[in-house]
């Protein structure tokens, strides 16, 4: 019997922002992630660039809390993951903008969140407001961008 892995999506500071105002494409995919059909990463270095705190972040909270509770023996199977900024990522970050020539560390980071990370293959879809600099980042990544 084969296992069906979920879809996968990787979300940028952008998503994020419209999961504050409510979005509604937003909200849609959250309820796929509450009913398990999806899985939902979000860089650490997105919430630090996103993160102000306050009443009016408390969908934003909800989200980063449900990723925090995920224990490290659950993240394999958790639905919302935090890529966290560990230094071994920090090299591979540095790395990708050395060879990118693009400096921004959160759209790397993003960037490097579409793949996996053993075999390198493309392997979500990022939600983004800035297709432009994930491109600039890795080209291979135009068709797995989703505009927000």
């Amino acid at each position: 019997m084969t296992t069906v892995r979920p879809e996968r999506f990787v979300l940028d500071s952008g998503a994020l922002i419209q999961v504050e105002h409510g979005d509604h494409r937003m909200i849609r995919l959250l309820d796929r992630v509450a009913k398990g059909d999806v899985i939902v990463t979000i860089p650490r270095t997105v919430v630090a660039e996103t993160w102000r705190g306050g009443a009016r972040q408390a969908r934003l909270a909800r989200l980063i809390k449900i990723a925090d509770t995920a224990s490290a023996d659950t993240a394999s199977t958790a639905l919302v993951r935090l890529d966290e900024l560990t230094p071994e990522r920090a090299d591979q970050i540095g790395l990708a903008i050395g060879s990118s020539g693009h400096d921004d560390i959160v759209d790397v980071h993003v960037a490097l969140c579409a793949r996996d990370p053993h075999r390198g293959t493309v392997d979500a879809t990022i939600v983004t407001s800035d297709r432009d600099h994930i491109e600039r980042v890795d080209i291979e990544l135009k068709h797995v961008i989703s505009d927000i």
